[in-house]
């Protein structure tokens, strides 16, 4: 890297000037910082330094300020080359740093005042002096600091003046010229086409996504942005396919959409997923997620969850709504904390049995049942708690039902009710 250092005697530290100064530099180079001692950088790199340093002069009035400008690999190389130069701009060559330092009093240093009259009590002036000095000498004697100062005296400056360039993020674009898109599904097939290149990039570089952002360019100004998760970072192409079609699915368009761009938001190595030696499903989490993905394009969606409604008649009342994999296990997982309790498995269609009652007070209750459906056994009920009655059905057939929550000698818990119209009774789930 190279460095670009200005300096003038009469710029004041810290002040609003040098913001000001360092806003126009950003036009000429890419990247630009102020300390607050009065020294202004230019980061260099990749470009001709001696023409760019110049180029910086202009723009700072270098000839009604006083302005200098130093060059070189090192920092503090350059910032004593802007101090000490008799010319406007002092360019140091790369392996000539010490050599150039050698000669140049240590106050270019800016060493402490304590430090400095420590050294110039033993005749060290200069910067060649003190690089002269073996290291462990000048450490014992003058401490942390004076070790310091001894470095730089000797060019070794690891100071990191600028922030590290942030890798580009995997993206990808497309602008319709000649018309405009109405319906959101339709753009799933201009999605599958950015996804290629975004995709293709991760797998270059040896990484994983967990999100992306679908951006819609809007026919009337504007974008409409959206969020794409997955449950685990991936960069296969038909799961973030799956994906972007989910939310596509159910995007309402407030416009016309005239471009569509995809950009990852966060990536991580293949190899950062470190997983438990005794996790025995770690290591066939993706083939499993291959299978699913698979199963899921040839055959529709695999997972549901039930949705409960307001329908009096229980095997009405649940219906079940398609979920995608992702979401599916996300919701696994919170309900993985949840506490055990029994849960009601209902028959697709309650199932005929005879029951033999005894009566209590102004209702029967059930002590034995038999399936005849199946033909089974007469099985002894222990206890049988309701009935709770249940009726409706005013605008069409009609039902009234008499349920009966029984335990049987085994310990099962099942569901019996008698339908009040014809008498008939039936078995319509049991807990587990």
């Amino acid at each position: 890297m190279t460095f670009v250092c200005l300096w003038s005697p009469r710029w004041a530290t810290g002040g609003a000037q040098l913001a000001d100064l360092a806003a126009a530099l950003l036009e000429e180079a890419p990247r630009v910082a102020v300390e607050g001692r009065g020294v202004v950088w230019a980061d260099a790199r990749g470009l001709p330094a001696s023409r760019l340093a110049r180029a910086l002069l202009e723009r700072a009035e270098w000839r009604t300020r006083e302005v200098r400008a130093g060059v070189a690999a090192v920092p503090v190389v350059a910032e004593a080359a802007a101090h000490s130069g008799g010319s406007p701009v002092t360019v140091v060559e790369t392996g000539r740093e010490r050599p150039f330092l050698a000669g140049l009093p240590l106050e270019l240093l800016s060493p402490e005042p304590r430090l400095r009259a420590l050294l110039d009590g033993v005749g060290v002036r200069t910067c060649g002096e003190l690089a002269a000095l073996a290291r462990e000498a000048v450490e014992v004697r003058f401490g942390a600091a004076g070790a310091a100062l001894w470095r730089l005296a000797r060019a070794d400056d690891g100071r990191r003046l600028f922030r590290p360039i942030p890798p580009e993020r995997p993206h990808a674009s497309m602008d319709f010229v000649e018309y405009e898109v109405r319906d959101a599904g339709r753009l799933a097939f201009t999605a599958n086409a950015l996804l290629g290149p975004v995709c293709g990039a991760l797998a270059e570089c040896g990484e994983r996504a967990r999100e992306m952002t679908l951006t819609l360019a809007l026919s009337g100004g504007g974008t409409l942005q959206e969020r794409v998760r997955a449950a685990r970072p991936t960069a296969e192409r038909d799961l973030w396919l799956r994906r972007v079609r989910g939310v596509l699915d159910r995007l309402v368009l407030p416009d016309g959409v005239v471009g569509v761009a995809l950009e990852v938001e966060g990536t991580e190595a293949v190899s950062a997923s470190q997983g438990d030696l005794f996790d025995r499903g770690f290591a066939t989490a993706a083939p499993v997620e291959e299978a699913v993905a698979r199963l899921v394009d040839g055959h529709g969606p695999l997972f549901v969850e039930p949705e409960t409604t307001g329908h009096s008649l229980p095997e009405r009342r649940t219906a079940w709504r398609a979920r995608g994999p992702e979401e599916a296990a996300e919701n696994a997982a919170e309900a993985s904390g949840a506490e055990p309790c029994l849960a009601l498995q209902l028959l697709p269609e309650p199932r005929r049995v005879e029951v033999r009652l005894r009566p209590r007070r102004d209702h029967a209750v059930p002590v034995r049942y038999r399936d005849l459906a199946r033909g089974g056994a007469w099985k002894e009920l222990l206890a049988a708690a309701g009935p709770e009655r249940i009726s409706g059905g005013a605008w069409e057939e009609g039902w009234a039902r008499e349920y009966f929550r029984c335990v049987t000698e085994a310990g099962a818990l099942v569901w019996l009710f008698r339908d009040a119209a014809g008498g008939d009774w039936y078995l319509h789930g049991w807990w587990d």
